[in-house]
């Protein structure tokens, strides 16, 4: 195209400058890089500072405490991208509400940064990076799929570019696990909130050029005086909940794992009852409502696929540092680094599969068919860890190379599902929920974390082959049932 600067949606459908996508997609894939630094970098470390003790520069509370708020951190900032859908749907617009959520996210990685903030700042880092996702929700993906039309194939090879680069972001645990151990982990947190700052800078100096006036404007626009009244009675809803799990705290008729517990179960159900409301929206036409259907099947698929995912950072995460030999080929590495191994199997797998969907294009086997193989191999993960727990006793360090493995499986799946499932969200949505379909994939990420905070209570030393082999064989499951009615559930989808 002659004119570098697109303004329509129809001219980012033609555009191919970025190999072979439209340009927009090389900001919104920078976008995930500087997300995931951020992200990962900041979750990589979090887990060992919230247990390790107050003396070694932690917070001191027990490791399922820590493994349950990890989770239950991750429950609450996907169901909080709810609303960020919502606004950016219907307030904002998805630029805007991008603009918005990754300036709050940036404090919230900063608070976590101040040396001797103690817990009254880590939850308030939480508060603010959970404020962040009300703001934005998955507006960055909504922003992509808006670069393609609905049945244009290279959907599946953009999104897969974008699962990569947010896996190359994902080498933030080696630079932030090495800061913490040799500085502090407040330094490590310094890291995320600076790579964060840039990928904002990024966005705000590119995203005229190459978005033009695309996504600068909500998809279902609500009036004036609704949006004040409406706006007024969230943040009156926002300050009541909070006031109420407070009380509830201060009265001990919550704790941390009742409190766990609840947030978890609640974040099963949000999710469905999320896709019911599309589904039965008046604004939802019925051959919309038809193609969103079987896209439930895949959504719950990726509830299992992501409650295995929980446990590498959760038990995995302390398994790592406490049962696994760190001197691997006279290289010392660090428990976080671990966070960075899925992220090196990402970029390769995932460039594989960017590759083949590219270079297959109409003759790629269907979203279902992808998804229900790769939810077979995230099933297969925990099923050889149980392996290991077989073999060894707690008190002997294993070799690195079982939790490595461990990884190459269930990454290969993921490159297989997450951003098939993440495209399929934005093929499939209704014109009135763009953003709001992406959301809903995500929060398959909530489901799972509720599901492994939920999984945990069962956890116990010495349970942990009962506990693998159980998770694994259910995930398995799920995945054969959706392989067998994909060639079905594609023709509905049309994908």
């Amino acid at each position: 195209m002659e004119d570098s600067n697109l303004t329509t949606k129809e001219e980012f459908e033609q555009d191919k400058s970025f190999i072979g996508h439209p340009k927009g997609l090389a900001v919104t894939s920078f976008m995930a890089l500087a997300q995931a630094f951020g992200n990962y970098g900041m979750s990589a470390i979090l887990i060992y500072y919230l247990y390790a003790t107050v003396a070694s520069g932690g917070l001191g509370f027990t490791q399922a405490n820590a493994a349950q708020f990890v989770g239950v951190y991750s429950s609450l900032s996907f169901m909080a991208g709810i609303v960020g859908g919502y606004v950016a749907d219907r307030f904002v617009g998805v630029r805007k509400a991008m603009l918005i959520g990754y300036t709050i996210k940036t404090i919230g990685y900063a608070l976590l940064a101040i040396p001797g903030g103690g817990t009254p700042l880590y939850l308030g880092s939480q508060v603010f990076l959970l404020i962040a996702s009300c703001s934005m929700g998955t507006s960055l993906y909504a922003m992509a799929g808006k670069l393609y039309s609905k049945t244009d194939s290279r959907r599946d090879g953009g999104f897969s570019i974008m699962y990569i680069m947010n896996n190359v972001g994902a080498i933030a645990p080696i630079i932030t696990g090495a800061i913490a151990l040799a500085l502090n982990y407040h330094a490590g947190f310094l890291f995320a909130a600076v790579v964060q700052v840039l990928g904002l800078i990024i966005y705000a100096v590119t995203s005229k050029k190459v978005f033009g006036n695309v996504g600068t404007e909500p998809d279902d626009p609500i009036s004036g005086n609704q949006k004040t009244k409406l706006i007024s009675k969230m943040i009156i809803g926002a300050v009541i909940a909070i006031g109420i799990v407070c009380v509830l705290f201060a009265t001990k008729v919550l704790n941390p794992t009742s409190f766990c517990n609840s947030i978890s179960m609640i974040s099963i159900f949000i999710p469905l009852c999320y896709l019911f409301i599309i589904i039965t929206s008046k604004k939802t036409s019925r051959v919309e409502a038809k193609r969103v259907a079987p896209f439930i099947w895949l959504f719950v698929c990726n509830c299992f696929n992501m409650m295995i995912w929980s446990q590498s950072t959760s038990i995995l995460a302390i398994y790592a540092a406490e049962r696994v030999n760190l001197n691997f080929f006279g290289i010392q590495m660090t428990p976080a680094s671990f966070q960075t191994i899925p992220a090196i199997f990402a970029v390769i797998f995932g460039s594989i599969a960017s590759f083949m969907w590219t270079k297959m294009g109409a003759k790629q086997p269907s979203t279902p068919l992808k998804c229900g193989i790769g939810t077979i191999l995230w099933g297969f993960g925990p099923l050889f860890m149980v392996i290991p727990f077989l073999l060894y006793s707690a008190s002997v360090k294993v070799s690195p190379i079982w939790l490595i493995i461990f990884y190459a499986i269930v990454i290969w799946g993921e490159a297989l599902t997450s951003p098939v499932g993440m495209a399929s969200a934005t093929a499939v949505a209704p014109k009135a929920f763009t953003a709001q379909m992406v959301t809903v994939w995500q929060l398959s990420q909530a489901t799972g974390a509720g599901l492994s905070a939920l999984a945990v209570n069962f956890y116990k030393q010495g349970s942990e082959v009962q506990y693998f082999l159980g998770i694994g064989l259910v995930t398995t499951l799920v995945g054969l049932s959706l392989l067998i009615f994909s060639k079905k559930m594609s023709k509905i989808m049309g994908i």
